[in-house]
């Protein structure tokens, strides 16, 4: 049995590791882990009550060593688990679709066809760029193309596999780690050999790990009648290594704030790392860089460490190659990005004065340790009251965890002498602004003035702001509800037909039409259900619209009950509104 491990772009086969084979290079790497894990948990109380903050540090670095061999291992066993399963029991996967009927060639070339099937109505998490394995695991092709709403994928096909149509197919991904894992080493050495509160190297992830204050010079977090933004500015010329987090709910600013911090950090002549889990998100906050730079009047040039070559564009230049990204810092560009895989490698240690970390909720603090040895501040952007990281592997308490999830511990927003929180929303109306602050954010958020002004006109029941609640009577529903489906038909229609109108934050009118409406369901088979309800609408689930607005959301909470809800309560209640 063999296995395509894709890392940075690279392509790299190897015969599958089958869990439990003693490799020697398998035993090396555990009994140095062990060896360290010894070294550093040494007098370290067992019970966590009876450690201070020190011990507890170095518990938690101890035993984060191993985090991504338990990830890696997790993943091989679900890559086993789908290459056992029956076309009907893969239409239960997520990760998979089945039932599929070839449609049609519409594509590609002869070595590489692209050919079409058609699906039935089931829940998949694929959305293009997947690659793919048929029944039993074998490679299949890779997905051009899907339409949830039409029930049909574009696969694009290898030659030797154009003329065979499967049942099923199945997208799983093996992202080798170990330049991850050595990076916790080289930090887990360190401190074995140091102690966490030494001076010297790795300071970032040692404050990290001891949830230590941000290191700012002297300057306040925030002066009186200050707002964050402003605060940030003045705050980042400061910055002398640690960590500083800024936690900003959705639409508060997070993307705007990070990008003008950078520009101020750049205008006193600072190098620059930008990070995060993918390059769609390091490529929005780029975006954000240069356009503030135009505003602001800074000199500033980027460059991006991509999966796939792309043309260079003005003050954004691309490349493949990490020594090429690193080698721009200082010299061409002021700012480089790229995944943890470029900053956790060791030609990155210190290679920039700070480096942003964006959506870092949904890092992990493994991931997040390892890429800190690049710089000697890091930033952290974020929220960890939106989505979380997925996790596949069971780890020690503690070690689960994103960094921002880390420093707030039991508190829902950053504690004021740890950070900083956006409080000001520049999208919600004050009546939703006050319900959420109240359940998610301590009631620290607030809405930016001029957001009371946002209301509907309409004659019917959706009419001035705030929130509605319609309820509907079923029972016994889990993924796909059609009585909500067909209230919520209603409803639309009902809003198209009563000319209702919408006023924004400037006072505009405006007629709302069918784009004005967003329909949010926790489930890709309730999203199913509402597409053929109400084909062209703005339909999906939270994961689709996260960080998008309109005038009107529409949520279907699809599932009956509390012991209906498929994959737990929790999954659930991580996609409501």
């Amino acid at each position: 049995m063999r296995s395509e491990l894709v890392d940075a772009g690279a392509v790299i086969e190897r015969p599958l590791p089958r869990l439990g084979d003693a490799s020697q290079d398998l035993t090396d790497w555990q009994q140095k882990i062990a060896a360290l894990i010894h070294r550093l948990t040494d007098g370290v109380p067992v019970d966590i009550a009876e450690r201070n903050t020190e011990q507890h540090a170095k518990w938690l670095l101890a035993y984060i060593l191993d985090w991504h061999r338990r990830e890696e291992k997790a993943a091989w066993w679900e890559y086993f688990r789908l290459c056992d399963l029956s076309a009907d029991e893969l239409l239960e996967e997520r990760a998979a679709l089945s039932g599929l009927t070839f449609v049609d060639a519409v594509g590609g070339t002869a070595k590489a066809p692209i050919h079409r099937y058609s699906f039935p109505l089931q829940d998949t998490d694929l959305r293009g760029d997947e690659d793919l394995r048929s029944l039993g695991g074998a490679r299949f092709g890779k997905v051009e193309a899907i339409s949830l709403e039409h029930r049909t994928i574009d696969i694009k096909r290898r030659q030797d596999t154009a003329s065979v149509h499967p049942e099923a197919v199945f997208a799983h991904l093996i992202v080798p780690s170990q330049v991850l894992a050595d990076a916790l080493v080289r930090i887990g050495e360190y401190v074995a050999d140091n102690g966490m509160t030494s001076d010297g190297r790795y300071r970032a992830a040692r404050d990290l790990l001891l949830v230590a204050g941000p290191r700012v010079g002297g300057e306040s977090l925030k002066e009186a009648d200050e707002t964050t933004l402003a605060a940030t500015m003045r705050i980042a010329p400061h910055l002398d290594g640690g960590v500083f987090p800024v936690q900003g709910p959705p639409g508060a600013g997070k993307t705007y704030t990070g990008a003008r911090m950078i520009c101020v950090l750049a205008q006193s002549g600072k190098k620059i790392g930008i990070t995060a889990n993918s390059h769609k998100v390091i490529r929005n906050i780029l975006d954000e860089v240069i356009e503030a730079a135009g505003e602001l009047g800074v000199s500033i040039d980027c460059i991006q460490k991509v999966s796939e070559e792309e043309s260079n564009l003005p003050r954004l230049q691309f490349t493949t190659d990490n020594a090429e990204a690193l080698a721009a810092i200082g010299t061409s560009c002021q700012v480089a990005a790229g995944t943890a895989w470029l900053w956790a490698c060791p030609d990155a240690f210190q290679s920039v004065d700070v480096l942003f970390i964006d959506e870092a909720a949904q890092m992990s603090l493994a991931n997040v340790l390892a890429v800190s040895q690049a710089a000697k501040t890091i930033v952290l952007l974020g929220d960890p009251r939106q989505l979380e990281q997925p996790m596949q592997g069971s780890h020690p308490e503690g070690t689960d965890v994103s960094a921002l999830n880390h420093i707030l511990g039991v508190h829902a927003t950053i504690p004021a002498d740890r950070g900083l929180f956006l409080e000001e929303t520049w999208r919600l109306h004050p009546e939703i602004c006050a319900f959420t602050s109240e359940l998610f954010y301590e009631s620290r958020l607030r809405s930016r003035p001029g957001l009371e002004l946002q209301t509907i006109q309409s004659s019917g029941r959706i009419n001035g702001s705030g929130l509605r609640f319609l309820p509907v009577l079923h029972e016994g529903n889990q993924s796909s509800c059609p009585e909500e489906a067909d209230k919520v038909r209603q409803l639309v229609a009902e809003i198209l037909g009563s000319n209702a109108t919408w006023i924004d934050r400037d006072g505009t009118e405006a007629v709302i039409g069918l784009d004005d409406i967003l329909i949010i369901a926790p489930y890709n088979a309730q999203v199913f259900e509402l597409q053929e309800r109400i084909p062209g609408a703005r339909i999906g689930t939270v994961d689709k619209f996260q960080g998008q607005e309109a005038p009107i959301v529409i949520y279907s909470m699809t599932t009956s009950s509390h012991a209906d809800a498929p994959r737990g309560w929790n999954f659930f209640t991580a996609r409501t509104v």
